[in-house]
């Protein structure tokens, strides 16, 4: 055997080596030596680059806190803005926990109400309906700050049909996030299949984000659709779709995964000051 030039530390093996060091979540021969050797790494994002969650939950839905309660623990964290995108009703929710478009007026002003910490945009989670539609009244979403439209049935469409599907709700004119974009649940259901790279490039187009759902049951997208989406020119948004106050703490799953799909805090829709994200969301 040769003479051992490096191994007890990392650092002295990416130094014999001479190599820039690689970040563990591109460790995955995607090209990230060849990256490396150029001096092209990303600088990929950071769990402090974000600045607020797009995509939570209270008990007006589904969630087990209230609006107050949800907005002070982010608050809490150092968030800048939190945004409540309580579920609308449609197809895929269970016991009837959605909100109609008269409750979703209703929150909007309970919103207005709060004396909150940091600004609170209000929002929804629309259903994305088998063929793309979203379950909530125009008018009504126009009055949101934020609309997170996802998929939560129909989740064994062909490759075909769930790629139109998601391409008709990315451009649709007023949403802002496509929601956990396959709606899979890790070791439960794969969810749809689709075309990534098509939806990316429909959301690039139609300056909508594609969510990387930091639930650690979901992980959607996953670190290959976010290099697909990001590669494609889309904006992704890293969202906890929280339903209680300790969930806001699972941003860091989101984040690794963004950074598995080599993301950085310019790709990311919720690292922008309050002032840039509503310019997006207008």
């Amino acid at each position: 055997a040769g003479d051992r030039v490096a191994g007890e530390t990392e650092a002295g093996m990416y130094a014999a080596l001479d190599l820039p060091h690689v970040p563990p979540e591109l460790r995955e021969d995607r090209g990230e030596i060849e990256a490396a050797a150029a001096g092209d790494l990303p600088d990929l994002l950071l769990c402090d680059d974000l600045r607020g969650d797009l995509h939570t939950h209270t008990d007006w839905s589904d969630g087990r806190a209230t609006l107050g309660e949800m907005v002070a623990a982010a608050a809490a964290r150092g968030a800048d803005y939190h945004a409540v995108t309580d579920h609308a009703t449609g197809p895929g929710m269970v016991g009837g926990v959605g909100l109609t478009d008269d409750d979703l007026r209703d929150q909007i002003a309970a919103i207005e109400d709060l004396d909150a910490p940091i600004p609170v945009l209000t929002g929804v989670e629309a259903n994305v309906d088998a063929d793309g539609d979203l379950s909530v009244g125009d008018g009504v979403l126009a009055e949101l700050d934020v609309v997170v439209a996802s998929p939560h049935s129909g989740l064994g469409q062909d490759r075909e049909t769930a790629t139109e599907r998601l391409v008709r709700a990315v451009e649709h004119p007023e949403t802002d996030v496509l929601g956990h974009p396959t709606g899979r649940l890790i070791n439960d259901r794969p969810g749809l299949a689709p075309d990534v790279e098509r939806v990316a490039a429909a959301a690039a187009a139609a300056d909508t984000a594609l969510e990387v759902n930091a639930s650690p049951a979901r992980l959607d997208l996953d670190g290959d659709a976010v290099r697909v989406a990001v590669e494609a020119g889309a904006t992704v948004a890293v969202d906890t779709d929280a339903h209680h106050p300790t969930s806001l703490e699972n941003s860091r799953y989101g984040v690794h995964t963004a950074r598995r799909g080599w993301a950085t805090a310019a790709d990311a829709l919720n690292t922008r000051s309050l002032a840039d994200l509503r310019a997006f969301l207008s």
